[in-house]
């Protein structure tokens, strides 16, 4: 397993987070990731409320796995007991992708626009589903792929943890020997194409190595963002 998290260079502060989490209650670990969004107050603290939160949900539930749920449920209401709007009416938020591997399966829950991705034989596959303004215009038919990226509502998310109710959608994958699952922000999905994480991830060498070069590729392929990535290569002992 391996997590880099980067400020990079444009950004004053790190607003994202990102944690491994050792399970204690059943085989396997954990890998969670979240971005506090951006233009609201106190971005850096929803973030790590809502990785805490989850991973403390997660670390003893004997069917984690099952309890993602949950572990979303306590990172909203850990991120809302904080949440006291400004002067503007703004309050803290952030989205939230987390994962558990465990017995050759990863379960996958998310919401907002941070990403799961596997990479598998030289390709890598979206596995969670992006909640925002552009990802609804893609599905849609309005807008490319292509178009979203460079569209100035790109980074409006319409699912977030902000304390309101929210429903993380769930996703489960099979997982191969040597396939690696990715969690991750939009600072680097937004500046690397499927491509180009696949062939950063699936070379040799240890996994901490290559999630610090596709988040310094991010960042050279001009990433305005913070970069955070988590990721595990299933099988393996470098992972």
């Amino acid at each position: 397993m391996a997590v880099v998290s980067d400020r990079g260079g444009v950004r004053a502060e790190n607003q994202d987070a990102a944690a491994l989490v050792e399970l204690t209650g059943a085989p396997g670990c954990a890998l969670v990731v979240a971005d506090g969004m951006g233009g609201h107050p106190d971005g850096r603290l929803a973030a790590d409320l809502a990785t805490g939160a989850a991973g403390d949900a997660l670390r003893d539930a004997a069917e984690p796995a099952a309890a993602l749920p949950a572990a979303v449920s306590a990172a909203n209401r850990a991120v809302g007991e904080r949440a006291t709007p400004d002067e503007r009416g703004r309050s803290l938020g952030t989205t939230l992708v987390l994962a558990v591997v465990s017995g050759g399966w990863a379960s996958v829950a998310n919401v907002g626009d941070s990403r799961a991705y596997l990479v598998r034989g030289g390709t890598a596959t979206q596995v969670s589903v992006d909640h925002s303004w552009v990802a609804e215009q893609v599905r849609a038919g309005i807008l490319t792929e292509e178009e979203a990226l460079r569209h100035p509502r790109r980074s409006r998310v319409t699912r977030a943890l902000l304390g309101e109710p929210v429903e993380p959608d769930l996703f489960e994958v099979a997982m191969r020997q040597g396939d690696v699952l990715l969690l991750c922000t939009d600072g680097l999905w937004d500046s690397l194409p499927h491509q180009r994480i696949a062939d950063l991830l699936g070379g040799d060498g240890p996994l901490d190595v290559l999630v610090g070069a596709l988040v310094d590729a991010a960042l050279d392929a001009g990433s305005t963002d913070n970069v955070s990535a988590a990721a595990l290569r299933a099988l393996d002992g470098d992972s």
